[in-house]
């Protein structure tokens, strides 16, 4: 009688996994997290988009027509090389004679690289500094910190720039100056959760048998952290691949004869009224891929708020 007015309590205050358990039931948080992700139809279209980019980047060399570096039938007058789509070319060539089709299908291969390596660079680096300084505190907390609000008060494609004129143009060069521009709002996510979690009993139970503070940081309190992070880098990786394609739209980034889509852009910006399929194929690629990134972003960040179980 007892265990039936438990369960009917824990129902009445609406605990997720509570009417499981009393059926003897008990369903994992990453099965609740995928449950409440998989039921978010919002996140299912994102999660669909960036599949078909994967799948389409990782069968580059089976279904493009045409390998990126090799032009088409070149003619003396570049008027003549610029097909409009067919059947034989689906989004028409460029300047030089190159199938557009196979230069956007190689693009995406780039896109997701950017994303990808610019994201992991930010997170380590700014994931690591974030953690330092919401756990030390003092002095170093303030140094760290000071740091990043100078970083974070420039504009990001400004201090990108900045890296990239230093470094020098590149692809490489263009995806160390966007992660290194993501790096404060990274530190700033972690150093807000290290300090939530700070304060909480199993720290103080760890120290209390001598855990080193190395080891509480490290193997209690950061992967408790892991949830934001996670959100922060779906989103993240949408801003870098826009940061990217500005870089090279500005000849920056990706140099020639690279298929980058924001190098594509700016090569062929000077014909957006006269052959616009040279330009609207590129942009609606990028915008295709930042979007499937910010939907499966926004079902992460749904999914794994409790809150909204």
């Amino acid at each position: 009688m007892s265990g039936s007015l438990a369960e009917t309590e824990l129902r009445g205050l609406g605990i997720p996994g509570a009417e499981d358990q009393s059926q003897g039931v008990v369903r994992s948080p990453f099965r609740d997290t995928m449950r409440r992700l998989f039921s978010n139809k919002l996140a299912i279209v994102g999660i669909l988009m960036l599949g078909t980019v994967i799948l389409v980047a990782f069968m580059a060399p089976w279904i493009a027509s045409q390998h990126p570096d090799k032009n088409g039938i070149f003619q003396a007058f570049p008027q003549n090389n610029k097909l409009p789509p067919s059947m034989d070319h689906p989004m028409g060539t460029d300047v030089i004679g190159r199938d557009m089709l196979s230069l956007i299908i190689y693009g995406a291969r780039i896109s997701l690289l950017v994303g990808v390596f610019a994201v992991s660079l930010a997170i380590i680096l700014g994931s690591t500094l974030g953690a330092i300084a919401g756990f030390a505190g003092g002095t170093v907390d303030n140094v760290i910190m000071r740091i990043m609000d100078i970083m974070i008060s420039f504009p990001t494609i400004l201090l990108a720039l900045v890296i990239v004129v230093i470094l020098g143009p590149g692809l490489f060069n263009a995806m160390v100056a966007v992660g290194i521009v993501s790096i404060p709002a990274f530190a700033r996510i972690t150093r807000a959760s290290v300090l939530g979690e700070s304060g909480k009993d199993y720290v103080m139970a760890a120290r209390s048998i001598g855990a080193g503070a190395r080891r509480v940081l490290w193997r209690h309190v950061m992967p408790n952290t892991l949830s934001p992070i996670i959100v922060a880098a779906s989103l993240g990786i949408a801003a870098a691949i826009l940061d990217a394609a500005a870089l090279g739209f500005l000849g920056l980034g990706a140099q020639p004869p690279t298929p980058e889509w924001g190098l594509l852009l700016s090569r062929n910006r000077g014909y957006m009224f006269t052959s616009p399929w040279m330009v609207f194929f590129p942009g609606i690629s990028i915008m295709f891929l930042v979007l499937g990134f910010n939907l499966l972003g926004d079902g992460l960040r749904d999914a794994l708020d409790p809150k909204l179980g």
